[in-house]
């Protein structure tokens, strides 16, 4: 399995351990329902800035903070992955981290540079798009958990999501999503961008150092 050089990040909480960061922390109804591109950008400066173990506390002070300078999520619509690339370049300058954000890798190329940027320990903020063209449609992807057997089973669903990679087993990509571990199938991503998605909305913040 290819995962990350140094541990992803692990918040405190009065639930538990969490698996990296929940919108569903935040303070307001529209941040904790659209608010998953900015758990996404919270996560993976945590883990560029090398922190890997805070309290629910200092994360949710961090992301409203990241929220309100750098990466504001508009209600009603949330926030895209050019928005999510051009906040995490500002906040990449005012703190001198030596990182360049952008946006968008073509299909085919997509899975060699999740790779790369994990071989790098670089966690990889993914977009499952919404469904597109057709943005009625209620087309999601299947998020799986693993059991200790090590046997894939459906969990949930979703579609207009952001989630952070951070690990890769084969044909399948090990997620962080509100907080928890989950896993996506390779193959029924690359399905759902080409039948009810699309690559320009489906897709990664490439980051390179």
């Amino acid at each position: 399995m290819k995962t990350l050089q140094t541990p992803y990040l692990k918040v405190d909480t009065k639930n538990g351990t969490a698996y990296g960061g929940n919108q569903a922390w935040l303070p307001y109804k529209f941040l904790k329902g659209m608010g998953c591109g900015l758990i996404s950008a919270a996560d993976v400066i945590f883990h560029l800035e090398r922190k890997e173990n805070i309290t629910e506390a200092e994360y949710v002070s961090f992301a409203k903070n990241l929220w309100k300078w750098y990466l504001p999520v508009i209600p009603g619509f949330g926030m895209n992955g050019l928005t999510l690339m051009m906040g995490m370049n500002r906040y990449f300058k005012a703190h001198g981290l030596s990182y360049h954000a952008s946006w968008k890798i073509s299909g085919r190329k997509l899975f060699s540079r999740i790779d790369q940027m994990l071989s790098d320990d670089i966690p990889v903020i993914l977009s499952v798009g919404p469904n597109f063209p057709f943005v009625w449609k209620k087309e999601k992807l299947t998020f799986y958990a693993k059991s200790h057997e090590g046997e894939y089973f459906p969990a949930t669903k979703t579609k207009a999501h952001f989630v952070t990679v951070t690990g890769r087993d084969g044909a399948w990509l090990q997620i962080s999503s509100w907080g928890k571990e989950y896993y996506i199938s390779i193959r029924e991503y690359r399905e759902y961008a080409k039948r009810h998605s699309s690559f320009f909305v489906s897709n990664v913040i490439d980051i390179k150092e």
